[in-house]
């Protein structure tokens, strides 16, 4: 079997590992490999801004993982991306950093590595935003675009000053540090509508580095140890041979929140109880592998709407072929932009520097029901006009987990969501559906939006609503915590410097090591905590 040896080895090409990768290869004395299960992700549907509604249909791009049914609710699958750029290459393309307490709060746990002022330098190492009303703290010069969504729609103006009428402060920046407000959505889109994945931000411009080796379209099949010495990983390349990459420095797992733990449960670090139902030898014995699932629950809820058009029309008819011609031939118009225009960020707690809600408002509606086995806001778009709100609940307090079910490196893990496992995640989708409700009845909003489409007026009461969330919710596929960073080995997996306890040259780097959930989406915080565990990774090195 052949073996090439590398200073570090990455494994997981996605929002975290393109970081990673273009982080460490700048020291031209280390040789990097990058490794990657998916292939290449060049698609015009992954490319155009408006596409990734599209990209969904498109298994190749995506890791599916079938979900232990809950709540009454039919099976479902999460996906995460799978491909050069992860999800960030599949994603939504909505860009939020999260608020400083998030992260100030990880050095409150003894994480002494961490806070706000190390997040915050490497937002601005990884930031190009050039917008009217930039923060102070944003980033100007580098490799990731980031562009502020302008949309030139009366509806929209209506929902900004409704949340103003709701005491929500305007943003020009809705990224400005400790601040809820609503603002101008925020996205991986450059100049030219075009979708800024981590590969094509990080990696492409760099990818002829001489010390910098990218190996795609292979599955890591475990990791391997000499004694409690992580040493390299056997891959499987495309054509079925096995392949070993040996690291001198350290193995990097940065395969995502489903799959990093997933890696280590296969490769022998885990709970105890489960390897041994497995037949895996035990590297080492780590309960909070898995452990600790966390996600922002989403709701929808569509209305219909009074004198405006809205956008439905323009993608479920003859216009959206004029709309795609228009995207190929100048690179702008609707198809450039993503759909939700405007984010509010919101304290129920009367916090204004940690929102525990986030909102957001598009003017089109999507059909669903609970008969069609379809999340509220996740079905096809209706040629009836419309507008939906959508929320996310920021803090869940419920903990899900992540446990492999064979020792087979083709088979998915379980998973268990673990939704409204605590009581108090209930009670909180409650609150954001009513808040929702509240934004859609605040003026001068109400007057243009109609009939609720689900779960409709008549639905008023806790139990009447409770039932219907059960159906409703949808994940928000900003998975943390399987790999928690923590200063206890048993109950964390990796500690401040991102290095798996109790093994020596094994670090995981991505979304599964965050502690708590942070304030919005998860793939601009994962490329600033992979750029600040690059940090970490260097001076350790040179220790």
């Amino acid at each position: 079997m052949q073996t090439d040896q590398f200073d570090y080895v990455i494994v997981g090409a996605g929002s975290a590992g393109c970081v990673l990768a273009r982080r460490l290869s700048e020291d031209s004395d280390s040789r990097v490999l990058l490794v990657e299960a998916g292939g290449r992700t060049d698609h015009w549907f992954i490319k155009m801004a408006a596409g990734f509604i599209r990209v969904g249909q498109k298994p190749e791009f995506f890791h599916e993982f079938a979900v232990e049914p809950h709540l009454g609710r039919s099976p479902e699958t999460h996906k995460y991306g799978r491909g050069l750029g992860g999800s960030s290459a599949v994603n939504g393309m909505w860009y939020l950093r999260g608020m400083p307490r998030d992260y100030d709060g990880w050095r409150e746990r003894g994480l002494a590595e961490w806070s706000w002022a190390e997040i915050e330098r490497n937002f601005r190492w990884l930031e190009s935003y050039h917008e009217p009303g930039a923060d102070p703290s944003r980033g100007r010069d580098g490799p990731l675009q980031v562009t502020q969504l302008v949309m030139k729609d009366s509806l929209i103006e209506r929902v900004g000053e409704a949340c103003q009428s709701l005491g929500v402060p305007w943003l020009d920046d809705i990224n400005t540090p400790g601040r809820a407000g609503v603002g101008r959505t925020q996205f991986t889109v450059d100049r030219r509508g075009e979708r800024a994945s981590s590969w094509s931000a990080f990696i492409d411009p760099i990818r002829n580095r001489s010390n910098l080796s990218i190996v795609s379209d292979t599955q890591v099949e475990r990791l391997l140890f000499d004694g409690t010495r992580a040493t390299g990983i056997l891959c499987r390349l495309p054509d079925g041979t096995e392949r070993r990459y040996e690291a001198r420095g350290a193995v990097i797992v940065a395969a995502g929140v489903y799959n990093s733990p997933a890696l280590l449960q296969r490769s022998g670090i885990g709970p105890g109880d489960l390897l041994a139902g497995l037949g895996i030898p035990v590297v080492a014995e780590r309960a909070a592998v898995g452990a600790r699932l966390a996600d922002h629950q989403m709701l929808s809820i569509s209305f219909d709407l009074h004198e405006h058009g809205g956008d439905n029309r323009e993608f479920v008819t003859w216009r959206v072929y004029r709309h795609a011609l228009q995207y190929f031939l100048t690179r702008t118009g609707r198809m450039a932009r993503v759909g939700m225009p405007l984010t509010m960020l919101y304290s129920t707690q009367g916090q204004p520097d940690w929102p525990d809600l986030q909102l957001a408002a598009a003017p089109f509606a999507m059909r669903s029901s609970k008969e069609m086995k379809t999340e509220a806001g996740r079905g096809p778009m209706t040629a009836a006009p419309g507008i939906t709100f959508a929320g996310f609940d920021l803090r869940p307090h419920s903990r899900g987990s992540v446990r492999i079910a064979s020792s087979d490196p083709a088979a998915a893990p379980r998973i268990d969501a673990g939704w409204w496992s605590d009581e108090r995640d209930r009670d909180k989708s409650l609150l954001l559906l009513r808040t929702l409700r509240r934004l859609a009845a605040a003026e001068p909003l109400r007057r243009h939006v109609g009939r609720e489409r689900t779960p409709g007026a008549d639905c008023q009461s806790d139990e009447q609503l409770i039932e219907e969330l059960k159906w409703m919710m949808s994940p928000g596929l900003h998975g943390t915590g399987t790999c928690a960073m923590g200063t206890d080995p048993l109950l964390s997996v990796v500690d401040s410097r991102c290095r798996v306890h109790g093994i020596d040259g094994l670090r995981v780097v991505d979304a599964s090591i965050m502690p708590t959930p942070v304030s919005g989406n998860t793939n601009g915080p994962t490329m600033a905590v992979a750029a600040r565990a690059a940090e970490l990774i260097l001076a350790d090195a040179k220790a």
